[in-house]
């Protein structure tokens, strides 16, 4: 595929022409009258290590598109195959070096068995959408946490659910 069918699929190509941009995936699920976010903590030996990230995430390889590039890295790091149509798109927004596409995807009637990739992944929790800014406020990646905009996006969305 080339630059330019690159740049007409996936928006984004970086200067030294390879695709520039990552893809996220919220898990949410309705539990006790309440909506629940899945946080990913990060394996001590990774970059971010020990820190929350969101439930799976990271770059979007070459020939990718946003959608394929979430599909997979929620497949590699939670172990949890989900379909094109379980994901919502939600956003996307630009960092200094990339653009980031941001899904939702409703895990409410779903009995996922999440098989986490050790080397990326220590553990997962579900927390719940009304602590979600004071339990990300210290313990959520750096660069995440300054991306508000992104997550400001998320809690509105979800507390329309």
């Amino acid at each position: 595929m080339s630059d330019y069918q690159r740049v007409l699929e996936n928006g984004i190509v970086s200067r030294d022409g390879k695709l520039s941009s990552g893809a996220c995936v919220w898990f949410y699920k309705k539990a006790q009258g309440k909506i629940f976010l899945l946080a990913q903590k990060r394996a001590k030996t990774v970059h971010n290590g020990g820190f929350y990230d969101v439930s799976a995430g990271g770059h979007i390889d070459g020939e990718e598109t946003p959608v394929e590039g979430a599909l997979r890295e929620t497949e590699e790091e939670l172990g949890v195959s989900i379909k094109p149509e379980e994901l919502v798109f939600l956003c996307a927004y630009r960092t200094e070096d990339k653009i980031v596409y941001v899904f939702i995807s409703d895990r409410t009637a779903k009995d996922d068995v999440f098989t986490l990739d050790p080397g990326e992944v220590e553990s997962v929790e579900w927390v719940p959408l009304d602590e979600f800014e004071k339990f990300f406020e210290k313990q959520i990646k750096p660069n995440l946490r300054s991306d508000k905009f992104h997550l400001e996006i998320l809690k509105g969305t979800l507390e329309n659910k």
